[in-house]
C-alpha cells in the first residue's frame, strides 16, 4: 500500500501485512513529520496530522507547577 504524507506529499511505501489493519503513527521519512493513520484490509480510510504532543507538554508543565508548591496553586 502506498501512502502520501499529507505535508509535503511524498509517497509512502507501506507495503508490509503490519498495516493491512492499522491504527497508528506513521512519520514520513522525507520531512520528518507525524500523522494518524488508520487502515483496514489494505486501505488506508484516515490520515491527519498529530497535535496530540502540544497538548501533552502543556499539560505535564501545569502538572509540574502544582506539584512543586505542595498541590496548591500559585
Amino acid at each position: 500500500m502506498k501512502v502520501k504524507c499529507i505535508f509535503c506529499g511524498h509517497e509512502l511505501n507501506l507495503d508490509h501485512c503490519v498495516f493491512d489493519n492499522y491504527t497508528g503513527s506513521v512519520k514520513c521519512f522525507s520531512c520528518s513529520r507525524m500523522m494518524e493513520l488508520r487502515t483496514a484490509r489494505g486501505i488506508a480510510y484516515s490520515k491527519y496530522p498529530i497535535a496530540i504532543f502540544e497538548t501533552k507538554r502543556n499539560l505535564a508543565l501545569v502538572l509540574t507547577k502544582f506539584s512543586t508548591s505542595g498541590g496548591k496553586p500559585g
